[in-house]
């Protein structure tokens, strides 16, 4: 019997910035601060990279980036609008 990880979607304000509308998904997905964590974002990613591809978008674009951090996959995904996707891996029992 396969169990399904929990899966959080978060769609960032127009005005939000990148890196804060992903610690914000992360922190609602796991129901706490992440910034209270000794790994911090800026260690696991390069903010200002997926800032510069995600403002370079045009109509039409499909961008997807996928990593790993804080226990969690986030999937940034990109088709007319941005959704963060975030899977807590701490919820996994099979993990």
């Amino acid at each position: 019997m396969s169990t399904q990880v929990p899966t959080f979607n978060y769609k960032p304000a127009e005005d939000e910035q990148l890196s804060s509308a992903i610690v914000t998904a992360l922190s609602e997905a796991k129901g706490r601060d992440i910034t209270e964590d000794e790994c911090v974002l800026y260690d696991n990613i390069d903010t200002d990279a997926l800032n510069g591809m995600f403002r370079g978008k045009s109509d039409g674009d499909t961008i997807k980036v996928e990593f790993t951090t804080h226990d969690a996959i986030v999937v940034l995904w990109w088709n007319d609008e941005l959704t963060i996707q975030v899977e807590d891996l701490e919820s996994d029992p099979n993990h």
